[in-house]
Order: structure tokens, then C-alpha cells, then sequence
């Protein structure tokens, strides 16, 4: 099998066109393993170079996880490139010390180092108006084992999409292509290639798949791999909707800052307020992996629920759900922004004259001093704290106030409440009391001001 009649049978290029993966004047960064699926990716871009104009690049990351093995897989990249006069960058990254460092599996923390230096060595490579695309050798195997994989442990449409043919910069022209068709056209034409020995042991979940599972589908059916890809790529259609229609959900709930508005996600579908979430959520963390289908399941559950709710994420994180709007606060920011919160007031006293003008700025208050009967202090919140609520001399406690007025539980904490033993004179930001607002009777003013005009 030749590389052109390779080419034709597996229609790359449709595929290629089909999902916008090239331009002409690209450079692409290939991830070259030394592996067959990689090698013969090799081929077919030096194919596609001449016609699409490709500047085609390679690297190899050597994972130090395999030894010698390892060493003697980037000695023969290096052969391969330099007979076929491909620029080759090879990066060592000691994933073993990097595992244990992180407590993430080989696997996974092999996968990071990976991915990362394809997108630093494509940053390298980028132009003004031309970004560097990274070539990557999954094939149709790889795409319905990871369906497969998904599946046994639960999953949701996105991870029914399988492998992504398109993701930003990164590209993977043989996707569609069964693994028994890449090693038809590596064995007609005699090409070397590595073999790694880990992809036997079905002791790993996904060899598991690859050596026992998809063999025994492929008894029922022969076409299974295709009837895969076949699915999921009408799944990825659907998921594009969906996210699209979340997308204007997103639009239509944003409040100010990076609130929502709760009501807006509680009268949409389900599923574009599942996926309206998880697009929310994953603004706020490393992966959109990282947000789970039980935290989305635990905030629709909530979205209908009165009063307050929250809902803890990772990277100490938690979603507020409160009375109107859901919004994300990060712990670690809440206590680094922690400061002297009580320094930024100033006092001044002065007699009362009648037709004197009262202060209208939500930060500066007056305040009657002949009602006051303690030490003014200012402090947050504490058992037994009141506010006179009308003229008639009526009491509410501090926390049904602030049940009351819709505070969220996070924040009652940290406001200012200035007080006359447990009465509270003001609720910084919101009331005074009415038992000390000026009257008729009033001598002497107490003007207190937080924050100055930049507050005002």
C-alpha cells in the first residue's frame, strides 16, 4: 500500500477538510512517539507538505519512564527525522519524580508533560496570523477504547463524544482510521517503529479494552469501530448544539461581575442548564474535567430550594447559591484578602442645629449621642445583636435581618456593624437603627464615615 493509495482509501484528506484542520502555509508540530500509529502520521504529512505548502515539524518527549527502552525509541525518532530532513526538538521530562511529587498516576502526569511541550514548542513556531497547529496520532481504536472507557465509568454526552478531531490547535488527521489499516500500510512498506511494552500489560484499564473488549465486539460486528466513530461524531453535533444554546443561556443569566441569575437557569431545559453549568463552573478551574457530574447534579438539585445553599468544588472553591444568583467565591482569595477591616473609619461630634442637612451618602450617618449609652464599638456580628427596626421601638434580631435583606451566609461575617453594646446603631452598607436617628430632641450629632469618599 502506498502512502497515496493510503491517503484515498482512508479519504484523509475529506477528513481533513471536513473538519477545518489545515491551511495552506501551516506549520505543524507533530507529536512523533516513534510508535507505529506516530510514524505513519509522519508520512502523511510529508505527503499533505507539498500540497497544502506544510512546514512540518517534530517532537519527541522522552518520559524517562521506560529506561533504556525509552533512550533507544528518541535514538531512532532522531534517525527517522534527520533522514527525512524533519526538524526534530526532543524534550526528557522525569515523569517518574513528577508523579510522585503530585500524586497524579504515570499515565496522566505523562500526558500533562506531554500536551504542554506540544503547545510550547507550537508557540515557538507561531506567526503573525498563523498559528502553529500540533498533529497527534489517534486513531480509530484509541477513539472508541476511550468511548468504552468513558462509559464503564460513567460519563455524560461529552465524554460520549469521544476523542475530539479538532480541539484549538491540535489536530489528529487519522482518527477515522482503524488501527489494522495503519499497520497494513507500515508492514507494505517495511517501516521500522518502537513498540512499547506497557500497551500489552492488560493489567491497565485501557489495554484491558483494547486487547479483550473491542475484539469481542468486533465478533459481533465487524464494523464496530466505524459504527464508534459513527456515533460520535453525531454526538459531537448534538454537544456543539447544546453548548451553543448554553452559551446564550450563560448571556442571558450573567449578572454583574460573574454572577448568575438563578431564576434564568431554573426555567431553562435541563440539559442546556446542565451544560450552561459546567461551561460556568469550568471558567473557575484548571480543566473542565475537574467539574464533576455529581457537582452539577447537586446544584440543579439546590436551584429550587429557598434561602441559601452552597456547593463545595475543587481547588477550594465553593458555588454560593443564594437568593437570586449562584456565583463562585475562592477561599483562599476570601482569606488573603483579609485585612484590618475596621481602620477605615473617622468620627467627628458637633451640636445639632434644627434644619441642619442630613448626610444622603450610603457611607457617612448621623447618629443621636444623647441615646447612646456604651462605649461605641465596631465589630462583626455577635449572639444576642439587635436593630430597631420603626419608630414604634419594634426589635429584630441581627440574623433575621440579614436572613431578611438576602445576605449571603458567607458575607454576614465580615460586615461592619457599628453598636451600642448589642444594640446596632448601623449596618454598614445598608441601616441605622431607628432608636438613634436625629430628632426634634437632638443635642449633640455623632457623625461617623467609613471608607471616605471612595466609598461614597
Amino acid at each position: 500500500m502506498t502512502i497515496g493509495s493510503f491517503l484515498k482509501k482512508n479519504k484523509i484528506n475529506e477528513f481533513l477538510e471536513k473538519n477545518n484542520m489545515i491551511l495552506k502555509g501551516d506549520r505543524v508540530v507533530l507529536g512523533l512517539s516513534g510508535g507505529p500509529d506516530s510514524v505513519c502520521l509522519f508520512f502523511v504529512l510529508l505527503a499533505l507538505a507539498q500540497e497544502y505548502e506544510l512546514e512540518v515539524h517534530a517532537l519527541h518527549v522522552n518520559h524517562c519512564i521506560r529506561g533504556k527502552d525509552a533512550d533507544e525509541d528518541q535514538e531512532y525518532v532522531e534517525s527517522l527525522c534527520k533522514e527525512y530532513e524533519v526538524p526534530l526538538k526532543v524534550v526528557k521530562v522525569d515523569i517518574p519524580a513528577l508523579s510522585k511529587e503530585s500524586g497524579r498516576g504515570l499515565e496522566e502526569e505523562a500526558r500533562m508533560a506531554r500536551y504542554a511541550a506540544f503547545e510550547e514548542y507550537a508557540a515557538e513556531l507561531d506567526t503573525e496570523g498563523h498559528t502553529a497547529k500540533i498533529a497527534i496520532a489517534h486513531n480509530a481504536d484509541d477513539n472508541a477504547e476511550t468511548v468504552l472507557f468513558h462509559m464503564a465509568r460513567g460519563t455524560g454526552l461529552d465524554g460520549m463524544c469521544g476523542i475530539a478531531a479538532k480541539r484549538g490547535r491540535i489536530i489528529r488527521p487519522l482518527l477515522q482510521v482503524p488501527k489494522a489499516e495503519i499497520m497494513d500500510f507500515i508492514n507494505d512498506n517495511q517501516l521500522a517503529y518502537c513498540v512499547d511494552e506497557t500497551n500489552s500489560q492488560v493489567e491497565y484499564d485501557r489495554n484491558r479494552i483494547r486487547h479483550n473488549i473491542l475484539p469481542e465486539l468486533e465478533q459481533i460486528n465487524p464494523k464496530t469501530l466505524e459504527h464508534i466513530s459513527d456515533m460520535t461524531a453525531r454526538l459531537t453535533e448534538v454537544a456543539e448544539y447544546i453548548s451553543l444554546e448554553a452559551r446564550g443561556l450563560l448571556e442571558i443569566a450573567k449578572e454583574e461581575g460573574d454572577a448568575l441569575r438563578k431564576r434564568a437557569l431554573m426555567t431553562a431545559p435541563r440539559v442546556i442548564a446542565t451544560q450552561a453549568l459546567k461551561e460556568y463552573l469550568s471558567r473557575f478551574m484548571p480543566e473542565q474535567k475537574d467539574v464533576s457530574a455529581s457537582h452539577i447534579e447537586a446544584i440543579l438539585g439546590l436551584l429550587n430550594e429557598d434561602g441559601e445553599r452552597q456547593v463545595h468544588l475543587p481547588y477550594k472553591k465553593t458555588l454560593i447559591i443564594s437568593y437570586e444568583k449562584l456565583y463562585v467565591i475562592d477561599e483562599d482569595e476570601k482569606s488573603s484578602e483579609k485585612s484590618e477591616p475596621f481602620s477605615d473609619f473617622s468620627y467627628r461630634e458637633f451640636n445639632y442645629e434644627q434644619g441642619m442637612k442630613y448626610p444622603v451618602e450610603t457611607y457617612t450617618k448621623w447618629f443621636d449621642c444623647d441615646r447612646i449609652t456604651d462605649n461605641v464599638v465596631i465589630r462583626t456580628r455577635a449572639e444576642g445583636d439587635y436593630l430597631t427596626i420603626d419608630s414604634a421601638g419594634n426589635h429584630k434580631s441581627i440574623q433575621d435581618y440579614f436572613v431578611d435583606e438576602k445576605i449571603p451566609r458567607h458575607l454576614r461575617d465580615e460586615i461592619p456593624l457599628v453598636c451600642d453594646g448589642n444594640h446596632v446603631m448601623w449596618v454598614v452598607g445598608y441601616r441605622i437603627s431607628e432608636y438613634y436617628k436625629i430628632s426634634n430632641n437632638t443635642t449633640r450629632v455623632l457623625e461617623i464615615t467609613y471608607g471616605g469618599t471612595e466609598h461614597e
